[in-house]
């Protein structure tokens, strides 16, 4: 027997070995997923009266923001207490309608809610209106950020990156445990629709940093349009998460087919569960898969428990300061 034929079958071996050990190294899980029971269930049908002169089927961008908002203040209650969305339906409804003004999201029957008005309508509220300056804002809502018809309230602020939503942002988002607002445009339209993103789970199992589709990614979110498994007229059982698949694909831009975007594409079932304000069609609905299109992204990520507790302790120090310096 020739002497090099002994070292073939353990030298096999060893290759097998460290392609085996190559391709469990490239691959990576990333998965977040947050506390459903935190989330608002606001459903955005519950503005559709003649009080709010029946904007429901426009109002994903605003309610989605409430239940989003309420995540954040039941996981932070220290900080928040109830003084973002209140403590009952009632009270979800009237920041609802407080945050579709003018003043705020500018949310029409027209025209929605423009991306360009996100990060400033939540900011105003959630910043200026409520006084939670700790609380971060961050996003990514390509350009136009101007529009004739519709003005940007600001300038495009630098935590907004100028760039379509991407999986890290989603899951960076997810893991430091922010308040994520997702704007989508559905594939066979040009109407939007709205959600709170709740959670991401993909395994990259080439290593190539892509969501591919054949690797079956699932995300997460609270759809205003099916927030709850709830009765109506008192939608009680807390929010629902509806999942779907998502994947990175190349999509040509339709007025110029030269230039072709990276964007996220998901696929979900619209109606899981029932439809509890009427809505399109009212009842129990399914609209089988709908395909969308990220468009835009704001996440609020809420200070650390520990430096709201040292905010917490040097406002009460100011406070008896300036009430030892009254006292005769």
């Amino acid at each position: 027997m020739p002497a090099g034929h002994h070292l073939r079958r353990p030298l096999s071996g060893v290759l097998v070995l460290l392609l085996l050990s190559t391709a469990a190294r490239t691959q990576t899980t990333y998965t977040a997923i947050q506390d459903v029971s935190s989330f608002g269930w606001l459903d955005q049908y519950s503005l559709n009266t003649p009080d709010f002169n029946f904007i429901g089927h426009d109002a994903c961008v605003p309610t989605s923001s409430v239940n989003t908002m309420t995540y954040l203040q039941n996981i932070a209650p220290g900080y928040f207490g109830t003084n973002l969305t209140g403590s009952s339906y009632a009270d979800w409804i009237g920041v609802d309608a407080t945050l579709i003004s003018p003043d705020y999201l500018n949310t029409t029957r027209t025209s929605g809610t423009l991306n360009n008005h996100l990060h400033f309508g939540l900011n105003k509220y959630v910043v200026q209106n409520k006084g939670f300056t700790e609380v971060q804002f961050s996003g990514m809502i390509p350009s136009p950020w101007e529009n004739q018809a519709n003005p940007a309230p600001a300038p495009r602020p630098g935590t907004i990156d100028d760039n379509l939503p991407t999986w890290q942002f989603l899951y960076d988002s997810l893991t430091s445990g922010s308040g994520t607002v997702l704007v989508m445009r559905y594939i066979d339209s040009n109407v939007g629709h709205a959600v709170s993103l709740g959670g991401f789970d993909w395994t990259d199992s080439n290593g190539n940093g892509r969501v591919d589709f054949d690797e079956n990614a699932q995300i997460y979110f609270v759809d205003p349009l099916d927030p709850t498994r709830g009765t109506d007229p008192d939608p009680i059982g807390g929010a629902q998460f509806t999942s779907g698949r998502i994947w990175e694909a190349e999509v040509p831009d339709p007025t110029n087919s030269a230039v072709v975007y990276n964007t996220l594409e998901l696929a979900y079932e619209q109606y899981v569960g029932t439809n509890l304000w009427g809505g399109a069609s009212g009842g129990s609905t399914s609209y089988g898969l709908a395909g969308a299109y990220l468009t835009a992204a704001v996440a609020m990520t809420v200070p650390e428990p520990s430096t709201y507790a040292l905010l917490a302790i040097s406002t009460a120090g100011l406070v008896g300061f300036v009430l030892r310096r009254r006292r005769p």
